[in-house]
C-alpha cells in the first residue's frame, strides 16, 4: 500500500505541474479517498475530485486498495488527456501564427 500512496503523491504532483502554469483553481489539485459509513452497512471507500479541468469523480469501492488502484488509473488517464489537450492547443496556436 505504501507504494500506491507514493504513486498517488507523484501523480498528483505531475497533475499540478501540468495544469498549474495555465489554470489553477484550488479545487483542481485535491483528490480524496474517504471512508463512508451509511445505513448500518459496511464501510465504502469513496474516491472524489471536484475540479474544473478534469471531470468530477465520485466512485465507491469495497476496499481502500481498490479505491487507490482506481485513483492511480484515473490520474494517469486525466494526465494523458490533459497532455494531449495542451499539445493540441499548442499546435492550433502555432498553426494560427503561421497564417
Amino acid at each position: 500500500m505504501k507504494d500506491k500512496l507514493k504513486t498517488i503523491t507523484n501523480l498528483t504532483n505531475e497533475w499540478y505541474q501540468l495544469i498549474g502554469h495555465d489554470h489553477h483553481k484550488d479545487r483542481d489539485c485535491h483528490f480524496y479517498i474517504n471512508t463512508v459509513w451509511s445505513y448500518g452497512q459496511d464501510q465504502k471507500y469513496r474516491v472524489e475530485h471536484y475540479g474544473y479541468v478534469a471531470d468530477e469523480i465520485d466512485e465507491d469501492f469495497n476496499t481502500y486498495d481498490q479505491a487507490a488502484d482506481f485513483l492511480i488509473k484515473k490520474l494517469q488517464q486525466i494526465i494523458k488527456e490533459e497532455m494531449a489537450n495542451q499539445e493540441r492547443e499548442r499546435q492550433e496556436s502555432f498553426d494560427f501564427l503561421k497564417h
